[in-house]
Formats: structure tokens, C-alpha cells, sequence
């Protein structure tokens, strides 16, 4: 689940510049057995460099945020995972987020949440340790908490 504030946020943020250049942050929430609740994110620090075509994310500002939540909520807030936006319709990850990804989970060791917001679609998948490609989740259910994704249910 992505909570609808977080959501909000990263896809306005992502909406406001489509077109200029590509913007990104992480997904910052908990961890409930098999479920992930993104409950924050971050957006991108005037160390982040970005372009039209690429989004390179500086670990420098995300890490503190992600500190910083993680001593609020008593070491129980943590890291699962990035977004980033790409200038098209309906996005799909590139050889180079694949890569990235396979990176970031293999060192977490832990299952990682990644969305990417294109001009008309959202993209999110989910990527194990070890896995080279992620699996894809589509949304499910929109309350008031966030928004629902589930991998069970296709698009048509």
C-alpha cells in the first residue's frame, strides 16, 4: 500500500516537471510480513542531478530523511524503495533501472518497492533479491488510507 499523501506528492512532484526533466526520491514506510506501507517519500535535493532523459538520485539528503524517520518511529521505519519519473505515456523500466534495482536489493537483501510515474501512467513492481527483473502490481483499491496494488490483478 502507498499511502494517498506520499503518492500524491511524488506523482504531483513528478507531474509539475514532466517534459523539463525526470525527478525521483525514495519510499520510505514499514514492513508487515509480507506487506509494504509507504507511508512517506522524499523529493529530489539539490544534489540529485537530473536531465530530460535521467534521474540520478545523491544519497547524501535522501539518507538523512531516512535516518531521520528511522529514529522517530523507533527504528521502525525503513527504506523500501525508490520512484522516479520517465517523459512518456506509459512507462516501462529501462536496462539501466533493471540494473540499478538488482544493485539495491541485492545489497538490502530484502524485497524492494519501485514506481515510476510516466504523463498518463503509473508503473510499480516489486523486485526480490537475486530476481533480475521486478514483478509488476497494479492498483487494486483507492480509500482513504492509500492506494492498494496487488500483483494478482492484471490490467486488461
Amino acid at each position: 500500500m502507498i499511502g494517498g499523501s506520499p503518492y500524491c506528492e511524488a506523482r504531483n512532484d513528478a507531474a509539475h516537471y514532466a517534459g523539463r526533466t525526470e525527478r525521483g526520491g525514495i519510499l520510505l514506510g514499514f514492513r508487515r510480513g509480507v506487506h509494504l506501507h509507504v507511508n512517506a517519500v522524499t523529493r529530489p535535493t539539490r544534489w540529485d542531478r537530473a536531465s530530460m532523459f535521467a534521474f540520478h538520485r545523491h544519497t547524501r539528503g535522501h539518507a538523512a530523511t531516512a535516518l531521520r524517520r528511522w529514529r522517530q518511529t523507533g527504528e521502525t521505519c525503513d527504506w523500501l524503495g525508490e520512484w522516479h519519473s520517465h517523459p512518456e505515456q506509459h512507462p516501462q523500466p529501462s536496462s539501466i533501472d533493471l540494473r540499478c534495482w538488482q544493485g539495491i536489493t541485492r545489497v538490502t537483501g530484502v524485497p524492494m518497492v519501485f514506481v515510476i510515474f510516466g504523463y498518463s501512467e503509473t508503473w510499480v513492481g516489486l523486485m526480490e533479491p537475486g530476481s533480475e527483473k521486478p514483478v509488476r502490481y497494479y492498483q487494486v483499491e483507492t480509500s482513504n488510507d492509500g492506494i492498494l496494488f496487488s500483483c494478482a490483478t492484471a490490467k486488461g
